[in-house]
């Protein structure tokens, strides 16, 4: 089993880079003035990556002093919390994908951007919180 600071290095990290390449990849994408589909994805792309460079930024500070398996607990604790939110967000996604049109704009672009970006939480989450598996404290 990794340990709490290993585990939040690992998470920083990958958190970093999937967030650089949403905010690259989705500015390309809208650079080049595509359809209403993929100009949504493209937003939501954009848009989370930068939350999540927020995320990630945050992460940097150090955390509270705890004894080891006090803060594995709790970080564990909040990744499953996070997962069950990303879950939420994926259906949130699927919901307005399927919608097709929002207050007048098709809507399912950034349906699908939600999804790819929930989804991609969501495993980083619980992979992460599997690296935690700890006894009670």
């Amino acid at each position: 089993m990794a340990t709490s600071t290993q585990v939040r290095s690992s998470l920083t990290r990958a958190l970093t880079a999937w967030a650089l390449a949403s905010v690259l990849g989705g500015g390309v994408v809208l650079a080049r003035r595509p359809g209403p589909v993929a100009a949504g994805v493209a937003r939501q792309t954009v848009a989370w990556g930068a939350v999540d460079l927020g995320v990630a930024a945050l992460s940097l500070r150090p955390p509270r002093p705890a004894p080891e398996p006090q803060a594995a607990a709790s970080l564990r604790r909040l990744l499953l919390l996070n997962s069950v939110l990303d879950v939420g967000y994926v259906v949130a996604g699927v919901l307005l994908w399927r919608a097709g049109t929002v207050r007048g704009r098709d809507s399912r672009g950034d349906g699908a951007g939600v999804v790819v970006q929930g989804a991609f939480l969501l495993v980083l989450d619980t992979v992460h919180a599997a690296r935690l598996r700890t006894t009670r404290v």
